[in-house]
């Protein structure tokens, strides 16, 4: 059986994405054949990060004709928390042990949306993001605005992503830092193809970094389209509540943290685009 190691810590950070990354690639030269995802020396994982961990694993199913195998006594043991936001249940083939169920109350259960399923987006957005636990102390008009903004970001994949792959989402609180992370990943054409050919008269954007700076500043490469609207709104919120705002695309790694933008580079990425939002209460 061929087999790949996860090992150490995967937080929400260029580092752990490309962790996850690197087992994508690795498995990606591989077909038809049961493959085994070792996660026996892996101290750690960001439970929102199972959107993309789900992401690379739908990918290897559908296009590889992958199986996968995960250890279920580390699935049952110190890393249930991939068992609880059901993980476990969507990747491993013997889904009868795996049934999703967070005792803690601290994750956003993993979840895949068509992307024309715009009333179910919403409805996880409403009832399962906002009025999680980890979220109390967000105000009532904060939390009707990031309902619009997520909408708009989520209706933009839709309009113009050009994938016929789900959208992922997933999330985890951590009580103790006081931080709800949230993940929301497309397989999508990603920012820079699409804005490089809009800006070709005007801005000339040809790198992902600038695409990335287009877009939170509001812009959209359609008029019909609102996500830059969406992602800027995010971007706001963060500012005036002290959280992280995370996107990958391309080559590139966008990190708006401490009221500063830090740019990092992404090796052998895929396709499409990944969101996080750190909400930090401090």
């Amino acid at each position: 059986m061929n087999s790949y190691s996860l090992v150490g810590r995967i937080e929400t950070n260029k580092e752990g994405y490309q962790k996850l990354l690197n087992f994508y690639n690795y498995a990606n030269k591989h077909n038809n054949c049961w493959f085994n995802l070792d996660i026996t020396n892996l101290e750690w994982i960001d439970a929102n990060l199972s959107a993309n961990l789900f992401l690379f694993c739908h990918l290897l199913k559908k296009k590889n004709k992958i199986k996968f195998f995960i250890d279920y006594y580390t699935l049952k043991g110190y890393l249930e928390v991939l068992n609880r936001n059901g993980f476990a249940y969507f990747v491993v083939e013997n889904k009868e042990n795996f049934l999703q169920y967070d005792y803690k109350d601290t994750t956003i259960p993993l979840k895949a949306f068509k992307t024309d399923d715009v009333d179910g987006f919403s409805k996880y957005i409403e009832n399962t993001l906002l009025k999680h636990q980890g979220l109390d102390r967000v105000k009532y008009d904060d939390k009707d605005r990031l309902k619009s903004n997520y909408f708009e970001v989520f209706d933009n994949v839709g309009i113009h992503s050009n994938t016929e792959t789900p959208i992922f989402a997933c999330g985890q609180f951590f009580p103790n830092n006081k931080e709800l992370k949230f993940t929301l990943i497309d397989y999508g054409d990603g920012f820079l193809k699409k804005i490089a050919e809009y800006t070709s008269d005007t801005d000339k954007i040809k790198v992902a970094k600038r695409a990335i700076d287009w877009a939170v500043r509001g812009n959209s490469s359609k008029a019909s389209a609102k996500g830059g609207n969406g992602l800027k709104g995010i971007i706001q919120y963060c500012l005036r509540n002290g959280g992280s705002f995370h996107i990958i695309s391309d080559d590139c790694y966008w990190e708006y943290q401490n009221r500063s933008v830090n740019y990092h580079k992404i090796e052998n990425n895929i396709k499409g685009v990944t969101i996080n939002i750190i909400f930090k209460y401090l």
